[in-house]
Order: C-alpha cells, then sequence, then structure tokens
C-alpha cells in the first residue's frame, strides 16, 4: 500500500489530514502526459450549479480529432464524452451516469475548439470521483480522466466558474494572461462580496530527487488585500496587469477558495529569451547558472549555452526545441501555484520526458520508465498535497537511490542528447 504524506510544505500553515490511499489499481496510457503523440487530450472543469445538480464543461481542439468523409462529401468529426460518477475512486457503484455525442463537420479545415457541458447528478454535502471516457470514434482512440468532486462545501474552487471574455468559454485552466478580462461567476445567483488575497512570491524550484528539502512554511498573510462586488447574478468581472496569485473567498476565516494566476503575457510558451534561463536550473551548475542569470542578452547566452553542449548549430536548434517544448508541456500539466516546470512532477518530466507507465490512485501517482516489473527500470512516485490553492499538487517521495541515474540523465543533457527519447 502506498502512503498518503503528512507535509508541512511551502504553501501550508496548518496540518495536512493524512490517511492511506486505495491500491495502486488503475493504470493510465502512457500518452497522457504526451502532446505530440496520436491521441486525444480533452480539457474538463466542475462548476456546481446548485446542491443537486454540477456541470461537466468540456473542451478539445479540432486539431487532435480525426475527419473522415462518411457520406462521400462532409469531413467530420465523432467523439463520444461519457462519464460514470462514483461514490470512491475505485468503487464499483454507479451513481450518475451519461454520455454525449459530439459530430463536427470542418470542410474548411480550420482550427477550433469543441466546447460544451454535461449535467451530473451530485447532490451535497458529499464528495465523489468522477470517470470520464472521451473516444474518437473514427479512430477508435479513447482516454480516460477522473476528476474529484468536491460537494462537500459550498466556498471551494468548484462553486465558481469563470470564464475569459475573449471566446466567452470557461477557463480550463487555473491560470490567464495579465490583462485579461474574466467574469467570475458563484453558483448562489446573490450580490455578494469576494475577498480577493494577491500574492506576489518568487518560489524556488523543485529540489533533485535525490535530496532532502526542508520545508519552508508559507506566510499566509496577503502582501495585499481588496474586494471586488458580485451583482444580483452572482456575476463579478476581475482583470488586472500585475503578475503573481489571486485567491478568491467568501470567508476570510477558511483558506478554501478559489485561486488564479498570471505567470506572463505567452504562459505557458516559452518565448522570451529572459524566461529560457530559468529552466536551465536542472541541468546546469550554481557558476554557469549564475553567469546566464547576470548575463546582459539571455539569449545568446542560452544559444551558447547549447552550442557548448552540441557542438553545432542545427543540433543546438533541434535540443532547444525539445527541451523547451518539454518546459511548456511541463507549464500545461502540472502548473499548480507555481509554473508547471518548477514543480516535482515537472522536473521529473523535463529531464525524463513523459513514463512508460502510469499508475493512479486517489492520491498518488507513480511513473514508470522502461518496462514493468523490470528490475532496471525507475519509477518515481507522488502523494498529493491538500493545498487551499490548488488541486494539482504532488510532492516526490526522495530518494538518495536516485542520485546515479540523475546525473547519467543531467550528463545527456549536457553532452547535447535527449535523455529518453520523445
Amino acid at each position: 500500500m502506498m502512503k498518503r504524506h503528512c507535509l508541512y510544505i511551502l504553501l501550508m500553515l496548518f496540518v495536512f489530514a493524512c490517511g492511506t490511499s486505495r491500491k495502486v489499481e488503475n493504470k493510465t496510457s502512457a500518452a497522457t502526459y504526451k502532446r505530440d503523440v496520436n491521441t486525444i487530450h480533452p480539457e474538463f472543469t466542475i462548476f456546481h450549479v446548485s446542491d443537486s445538480l454540477s456541470e461537466l464543461h468540456y473542451k478539445i481542439s479540432s486539431k487532435e480529432l480525426l475527419y473522415t468523409r462518411p457520406d462521400g462529401f462532409n469531413f467530420s468529426s465523432n467523439l463520444l464524452i461519457s462519464f460514470r460518477l462514483l461514490s470512491s475512486f475505485d468503487s464499483k457503484e454507479v451513481i450518475d451516469s451519461a454520455s454525449v455525442r459530439l459530430v463536427d463537420v470542418n470542410n474548411e479545415n480550420f482550427s477550433k475548439y469543441l466546447i460544451g457541458k454535461m449535467t451530473v447528478k451530485a447532490i451535497t454535502s458529499r464528495s465523489y470521483f468522477l470517470r470520464i471516457t472521451s473516444t474518437d470514434l473514427n479512430r477508435n482512440i479513447s482516454v480516460a480522466t477522473v476528476l474529484e468532486i468536491e460537494k462537500d462545501n459550498d466556498l471551494n474552487r468548484q462553486n465558481f466558474l469563470v470564464k475569459s471574455k475573449v471566446d466567452d468559454a470557461p477557463l480550463f485552466h487555473n491560470y490567464f494572461k495579465p490583462n485579461e478580462e474574466l467574469s467570475i461567476t458563484y453558483k448562489a445567483k446573490i450580490a455578494v462580496t469576494l475577498f480577493v488575497r494577491y500574492y506576489n512570491r518568487s518560489f524556488p524550484l523543485a529540489a533533485p530527487p535525490f535530496s532532502l528539502i526542508d520545508a519552508r512554511p508559507f506566510q499566509y498573510k496577503a502582501d495585499s488585500l481588496f474586494t471586488i462586488q458580485l451583482d444580483q447574478n452572482g456575476i463579478a468581472k476581475f482583470s488586472t496587469s500585475k503578475k503573481g496569485f489571486y485567491h478568491f473567498q467568501l470567508d476570510t476565516a477558511k483558506k478554501i477558495g478559489l485561486t488564479l494566476y498570471s505567470f506572463s503575457e505567452t504562459f505557458p510558451e516559452i518565448k522570451k529569451a529572459d524566461e529560457m534561463f530559468p529552466p536551465l536550473r536542472y541541468i546546469t551548475s550554481k557558476q554557469e547558472y549564475d553567469e546566464l542569470s547576470t548575463s546582459a542578452n539571455p539569449k545568446v547566452s542560452v544559444e551558447k549555452f547549447w552550442m557548448n553542449c552540441t557542438g553545432n548549430q542545427e543540433r543546438a536548434k533541434e535540443i532547444i526545441r525539445k527541451y523547451y517544448n518539454r518546459v511548456r508541456d511541463a507549464n500545461l500539466f502540472f502548473t499548480s501555484y507555481i509554473e508547471g516546470w518548477k514543480t516535482d512532477r515537472g522536473m521529473i518530466f523535463l529531464i525524463y520526458g513523459a513514463p512508460n507507465v502510469i499508475y493512479r490512485t486517489a492520491y498518488a501517482e507513480t511513473w514508470t520508465y522502461g518496462e514493468e516489473n523490470n528490475i532496471n527500470s525507475l519509477s518515481y512516485s507522488f502523494s498529493k498535497v491538500d493545498n487551499p490553492f490548488t488541486d494539482n499538487d504532488y510532492t516526490l517521495e526522495r530518494s538518495a537511490v536516485y542520485k546515479q541515474n540523475w546525473g547519467m540523465a543531467v550528463d545527456s543533457w549536457r553532452q547535447g542528447r535527449t535523455y529518453l527519447q520523445d
């Protein structure tokens, strides 16, 4: 049995609830954390509309679907999304279920998102797990997603629906761009005050997997505090140019609420030169990193670093592309209260790539690199952290046994070779 951690980490001022997770028995597709493979990556978010009903909002890119001409005239996709509502992660009892079939005609082959919602019959005050299966029927490819439905109170993030004015669609991630106009809807259509805690903190990136780290307590006191007003329909507008994270609360006596993050204009992509050197900290010495961080021309310094690794310009361009694609994907998959590449899972993903095998429980993930049950394979275990700011925070079970392999992986990058090919 895997143990759920009791941790006192960066963001916590309270003791985490400890418990034992279920037996590791849910094997997940190895393509889960791969963006460039022949699969689909639907996005989901939950919004509680009442004490008895919730909404499952979904979004999927047309670029990931196969369009065929079954009638000989029109190119169309054929997507089936179905869900089962369960009382626990490994429960066999189905409380509610539903499915929707999406047929999209796209003869012009232009890129778009298929966005919609489904109703879930989940009552308060309890929690559930929602098992979702998304199937591209034209390719007969399915992916599974598991979401926790937290309906045990009216204050957590799932009681809010955030939309971007750009496309009037739900925000399927927890970050927004500076000056992006958002609308925040609360489940109870009432005029009420939202208290907003603003934090502008600099968090360290993940420590190596073999190191023993001393957690530093998070100073929960906000850098500033302000309010916004929900109108009679329970809706408020929000926009800001200040980077950092914003914690929206109805009750400041408790720590739960909705948290949104503003990292950069291009996030999750890495586009600016001064954003390119921080992710290199995992594979540089302290002296090298200090020189990069104080360089008057970060772009030239980063390119020089990779040229020294590879020995020629073409190889340098290719490894730069691969490294920063992993940074982008880590941001997409693992962003929590910090950028995804800074997290424990993001660190392992960046250096090793996506795992060959993933096992999940309600509160943990185990990644295996290599063949299952092979003594030479490498496994990393992550435990979910109870965090008032995010439900995507996992901590690595560190061990000195990782030191040798980690050194080999870092040396591979420093010699201009991708470690574990994508």
